[in-house]
Parts: structure tokens; C-alpha cells; sequence
């Protein structure tokens, strides 16, 4: 593991920073590469096996020898996979198809083959007993709940969404299903033991796009349309709990999502705020506006520190404070700031190297930040928070603006401000907090993975120069 070499940003630098951060040395084993095709590698949720998907295989392995323990073979190319609860079973889609297998990871003559036929599948999901699969038809006309164990099924009728319309209770005995019956947003509770209909009730939305159950069992959310910033906040028996709705007449939400206690909801919204709603009054208790906070200082930010990735070895040329840099809407995805162009011309013109490598230059705020030019008009515009996620122990929250893709913006909820913000080459395709340790990973379709703590941030090299980190699938099993 790489630690960030830390320098000031005052003086222009003809030698990287070599400083490094005091945080706690570790280090990482890499595997060797395992054929999986579009990220299609999950590990069960003990941690004890890893599934990767290649055309119409699918290999099972041991995470800490990753020995084979299993290897079937489909009918057809698979696109989607997804473990029981008690990683006992791996289910296998093929949406175009309208199928999916499930294959049993220690006995090799299990076979389970579930087809909607001409109903078409788009969206496949485990129950959390584990001993039931949910799938939905084409064009939600229904979703059908599959038993393992007798082969009864149990059909629900209208099902409005895919995967943003079905949330399990934490203990897993109730299912919340968002419906559209007679042009109206409806809820409709079902028991997980009978499968039968508990409660079923009305919404007040225009158009429901994701619903959400709280870990602490005792709300629904309902996030309602793009168009309109509004959250509905349920009890399980349909009781209108909050409406909260922070503007009107411009895009809504983007993103929703509780915190591990349940006691938090935080809320992305196009308009580039975080909200964060208590559950006590279900009003704002704290708001981030990332463009202002980004080219100014404020009480928010004053103590907040930026950890801006550049090539090593190369000038390090320093940017405006408080400044938005603009990328045109016809640049390239992969536009570097100014002084990594720079760097990667000058690596050109020395012959090319193929992997260099990296240093971290820390800023003060203000911070310069990269932007996207977007028509908000358009279908699925470049703006607004599309990724919020909190910490395992909700200290910190983690949010990425789409309209800045390359920085990833780090909230202390104990001071309500700013911490940290990692700025990156290259724009940021995913990111994902440890579920055990204070620890974000972040990835930028580069050869590394970055980690961000409260300390720092420190990387990992992947030792395949052609190898390119897009998305993470983690391990309940994390060790420091």
C-alpha cells in the first residue's frame, strides 16, 4: 500500500512531495486476475466465497485460497448475479432469456431453472430467507416470488419498479412493493412467511421512483419524481409520517439514502445540496451546497483540507483558489486537470511509460474543482448529487456531483462541515465505504485504488498495467 505524499501548495514544485501522511503503514495483497466479464465478481455475504461470471460460466471460489469449489455452466450468456443471504446459493440471470439458475456452492447436482417465458424478466432479487427468489416481468405487469423448497409460486400484481421498487424490513418479515394501480402510486406490504398482502395504501406522489425501509424498521421513504424535490416518509401502515419538499419547479432528487442507525436520511438533490433529515422532525439538519463550499471559504470548509492526485516527478503547477474550471461539453470523459496534462505530454514525449507514478498534493480551501457543462434539458443531464453514502458508523458521508466527477466530497456529521475532498485525474467511477473500518475506496477506471481515512489517503497499485478499476465488490470480512 502507497501512502500520499503531502506538500503545500504554495510554491510551484519541480520535485514531487515526499512527505509522507501519518497514517498507520498496511500492507495489501493482490490476487491474480480472475476472469469475470462487466464486473460480474460478487462475494457472498459471509465472505468466504467469491463468484465471477465469464460468458455462460460461472466460477465459484474460496476468498482467502480462491481454490475453485464450483464451476456450472449456463444456457446462456449470463448479465447478472446475485447470492442468497446465507451464501449457500448463487443465482444466475439471463434477462434475455427470461431465466435464471441457481446452482448450490458445496452440492454440484442442485439444479434450479426458473423462466417467466414470454413475460420477459428484467430484474431478479433474493428473499432473505434465502429459500425464495423474486423475479420481475418485462414491462412490470408482475413480479412472481419463487419457492425453492415446494416450487409454489406467489404472483404481485403491477409492480411499478425494478430494483428501487422492492425493500425488505431489516428483520426480513415484511416486503414493501411500490405498484402503480389505475394511474396512482401505491404501497403494497406483504408478509414473507405466507406471501400474503398485510397492508397496502395511497401514496401522495406524482411519479415514485425508489422506495426505501429504515434499518431501525420504523419508516418507508418515498422518493417521488426527477421533476419535483419531494420524500414521503411512511409508517408501515400507510400513516403519512412527513412530506418534506425543500424547493419547487426545478429538478428534485437524484439520490436518497438512510444511515445504518436509521436515524439520518440523507438526500442528494440536483440543485448540487445534500440535505440531512432527523428523524425526529424529518427537517434538515444540516445542508451542504458543493458549489458554493468548493470556491469559497466558509465556516463549513475552513478546516477541511483537498488531496489533489498528480503525477510524480513532474512540475507541479498550482491552481487558482476558489475557482470553477469549466470542461466543455464535447470534452473527452478522461480530461486531466491542467497540470496532469502537462505531466502525461511530457510522459508522451520521454517514450510513453505505462504505468508512472502518483503523488497527492494537499490544498488549502478554497478549492479549484473541475465542472461539466450540461444542458439540464436533456435526458439524464451531468449535474446534481448522484452518490451519497454514509460511513459503517455514520461519523462520515461520502457524495459525488456528477457536474464534478472527479471529486469526491467528504462530511464530518459530528461538526456538520467539510472534512476532506479527494480530487482525482481522472473522473471518479465508483466508490465505497469499508463496512467494518472509518475507510472510503475509490476508483477511477485507473490501475490503482485509491483509500481515503480520516488520516489521509494512501493507494494501491495494481500490478497489471492493462487492468482498469471501474467498480468494487466488497468482503464482510475486512481486516485492517
Amino acid at each position: 500500500m502507497r501512502h500520499a505524499a503531502a506538500a503545500d501548495a504554495s510554491p510551484p514544485q519541480s520535485q514531487p512531495p515526499s512527505a509522507p501522511h501519518d497514517a498507520a503503514s498496511a500492507e495489501a495483497e493482490i490476487s491474480a486476475l480472475l476472469k469475470a466479464a462487466n464486473g460480474l465478481a460478487h462475494y457472498s455475504p459471509c465472505g468466504g466465497y467469491v463468484a465471477a461470471a465469464h460468458g455462460n460460466r460461472v466460477t465459484l471460489r474460496e476468498t482467502r485460497t480462491l481454490q475453485i469449489v464450483q464451476r456450472y455452466t449456463t444456457v446462456d450468456v449470463i448479465q447478472a448475479i446475485a447470492w442468497s443471504d446465507d451464501s449457500q446459493v448463487v443465482a444466475t440471470a439471463m434477462y434475455k432469456r427470461a431465466m435464471v439458475q441457481i446452482w448450490s456452492v458445496k452440492d454440484s447436482s442442485f439444479t434450479c431453472k426458473i423462466s417467466e417465458g414470454l413475460a420477459g424478466m428484467v430484474y431478479g432479487k433474493w428473499a432473505p430467507d434465502s429459500r425464495h427468489f423474486i423475479t420481475v416481468s418485462d414491462f412490470q405487469l408482475h413480479a412472481t416470488v419463487w419457492s425453492l423448497v415446494d416450487g409454489v409460486k406467489y404472483v404481485i400484481r403491477s409492480p411499478k419498479l425494478g430494483a428501487d421498487g422492492f425493500a425488505f424490513s431489516p428483520a426480513g418479515d415484511l416486503l414493501a412493493v411500490a405498484e402503480r394501480h389505475d394511474c396512482k402510486d401505491f404501497i403494497g406490504v406483504y408478509d414473507c412467511a405466507s406471501w400474503e398482502l398485510v397492508a397496502h395504501f395511497a401514496l401522495e406522489s406524482y411519479d415514485c421512483v425508489e422506495i426505501l425501509w429504515s434499518p431501525d424498521n420504523a419508516t418507508i421513504a418515498v422518493r417521488d419524481s426527477h421533476l419535483e424535490f419531494r420524500v414521503l416518509l411512511y409508517a408501515v401502515d400507510g400513516t403519512l409520517l412527513a412530506k418534506y419538499q425543500a424547493y419547487e419547479h426545478a429538478l428534485g432528487l437524484k439520490s436518497m439514502i438512510w444511515s445504518t442507525s436509521g436515524h439520518f436520511l440523507a438526500l442528494g438533490s440536483f440543485d448540487e445540496h445534500v440535505r440531512v433529515l432527523s428523524h425526529l422532525n424529518w427537517q434538515p439538519i444540516a445542508e451542504f451546497d458543493h458549489e458554493t463550499i468548493a470556491v469559497t471559504l466558509t465556516r463549513v470548509n475552513k478546516t477541511a483540507v483537498e488531496y489533489e492526485e498528480h503525477f510524480a516527478g513532474t512540475q507541479i503547477t498550482q491552481r487558482p483558489q476558489g475557482k470553477r474550471i469549466p470542461i466543455g461539453p464535447h470534452a473527452s470523459s478522461s480530461l486531466l486537470s491542467n497540470s496532469s496534462l502537462a505531466a502525461s505530454a511530457a510522459a508522451q514525449a520521454a517514450g510513453g511509460r505505462k504505468s508512472r507514478e502518483i503523488c497527492f498534493v494537499v490544498r488549502e480551501p478554497p478549492f479549484s474543482v473541475l465542472t461539466i457543462t450540461s444542458d439540464p434539458l436533456k435526458e439524464n443531464p451531468k449535474m446534481g448529487i448522484g452518490r451519497v453514502l454514509w460511513s459503517a458508523d455514520a461519523a462520515f458521508l461520502a457524495s459525488k456531483s456528477d457536474q464534478m466527477p472527479h471529486n469526491v466530497w467528504i462530511w464530518r456529521m459530528e461538526t456538520m462541515t467539510l472534512h476532506s475532498v479527494v480530487s482525482l485525474m481522472q473522473p471518479v467511477r465508483s466508490l465505497r465505504w469499508d463496512p467494518v473500518n472509518c475507510r472510503l475506496a475509490i476508483c477511477s477506471g485507473e490501475n490503482r485504488v485509491h483509500l481515503w481515512s480520516p488520516g489521509g489517503v494512501s493507494w494501491v497499485d495494481i500490478p497489471v498495467d492493462a487492468f482498469k478499476a471501474i467498480s468494487f465488490g466488497g468482503s464482510n470480512e475486512v481486516q485492517d
